[in-house]
């Protein structure tokens, strides 16, 4: 069977801006990222009856979703500077991911972390940023 991988190379990530609801800018300098990488509680419903545990799967959660930056302190750097001040204020942002084969995952998060960063001899200024995914995900396949 032919492989039906895609690089991750031309991935872009938004958030709102703009326009609120709507990821509406381009978040700069994304190294990489990682997300969606919870599961659903497991709820324990055995009884005496039971002849071995039973379960039920609870709500889903979609976990976190993660990135590694170049930070960018310029007042230009509308997506970067919008993550620092959702860090500051707690609001709820949308974001979308968009793949380069046009797959895109729209979902909402609050921004726990976005001031880290590490820096080192012949390296390259970095940091990373932590959200935490509240509601359901939407995954749109390219059309």
């Amino acid at each position: 069977m032919t492989s039906t991988a895609i690089t991750a190379q031309g991935s872009t990530l938004q958030i709102d801006v703009a326009v609120p609801g709507t990821p509406d800018t381009e978040i700069e300098n994304v190294i990489s990222y990682t997300g969606f990488d919870a599961e659903a509680a497991e709820i324990d419903i055995t009884n005496l009856s039971s002849t071995a545990k039973e379960k039920l799967l609870g709500l889903q959660d979609f976990g976190s979703f993660s990135m590694e930056i170049h930070p960018d302190f310029d007042a230009g750097a509308a997506g970067q500077n919008d993550l620092r001040a959702a860090q500051a204020s707690g609001a709820e942002k949308a974001f979308l991911l968009t793949l380069p084969d046009g797959t895109t995952v729209a979902f909402s998060a609050r921004v726990q972390n976005a001031t880290s960063i590490t820096g080192g001899v012949d390296a390259a200024l970095a940091g990373s940023v932590s959200l935490t995914i509240t509601g359901d995900i939407v995954i749109t396949p390219p059309a």
